[in-house]
């Protein structure tokens, strides 16, 4: 198994810039995403200056970072309806000097919202439209019907399999790829202590694909705090990095 991506997630706007770019710059698949939501990240609220100044910064940067936002509550209920928040328009389709999109991966966290719509056919417009982005579904059990329904409309997009709904608890068992030509990437309690023995479960079930790739938030945090931890984010990529050199 190949990692595709080694995500750390939820840096907020007490994160000093400077220390997430040089984050992502630890090795080429090092991924920094962000939680976004409209009770923090809409017009003028302190996150999202921090995340624009974050783009600006990457933007000019010889080797681009990997950037990418995941959408919750409100934001996400509209995305399963096919629509884009008109908030999030303006970083959506913000791009590079080279054509390609600023931020190229968004994750839609359905597992736990509390949308009761769910539209196969719009999101896949979406989907189309803009197939030069990657859109990720967060998964657990409940959602896998949803998941079939997208899939039937032969639309590309990549999985994310979380039973812990974001919560941050480690799972026993990992799950193979539930839809064979979708990429699949795997959260849930991972962390610099545990990430190297659950990469080798992992790589049991995902066999020998190169679309797969691992995202760690809870555990990144300074303990009993919601601090996004530098050090501990490091240690965290570090170990899966070694991991990846003995495979």
């Amino acid at each position: 198994m190949k990692l595709r991506y080694i995500t750390c997630s939820d840096p907020r706007e007490d994160t000093p810039i400077e220390d997430i770019l040089r984050l992502s710059q630890i090795a080429p698949n090092v991924e920094i995403a962000v939680q976004a939501h409209p009770s923090k990240m809409s017009f003028d609220m302190p996150r999202r200056k921090w995340f624009e100044s974050l783009l600006k910064e990457s933007l000019s940067m010889p080797t681009a970072p990997n950037l990418a936002v995941h959408l919750n509550l409100d934001w996400c209920d509209k995305f399963c309806q096919g629509i884009l928040a008109p908030d999030l328009l303006d970083l959506f389709f913000l791009l590079r000097e080279d054509g390609t999109p600023a931020i190229h991966r968004w994750q839609i966290n359905i597992h736990g919202s509390k949308t009761k719509l769910f539209k196969p056919d719009n999101i896949a417009r979406i989907l189309n439209n803009y197939s030069g982005r990657e859109f990720i579904f967060q998964y657990g059990a409940s959602e896998y019907h949803r998941m079939q329904r997208l899939d039937n409309t032969g639309t590309k997009f990549s999985v994310l399999y979380d039973t812990s709904g974001g919560a941050g608890k480690l799972t026993k068992n990992w799950r193979a790829p539930l839809f064979e030509e979708h990429p699949q990437g795997y959260a849930g309690g991972l962390s610099p202590e545990n990430v190297s023995g659950n990469l080798d479960k992992i790589a049991k079930v995902a066999g020998n694909r190169t679309d797969t790739w691992i995202d760690a938030e809870g555990k990144l945090k300074t303990p009993g705090t919601k601090t996004f931890d530098i050090k501990i984010a490091k240690q965290y990529i570090n170990a899966a990095l070694k991991w990846q050199k003995t495979k």
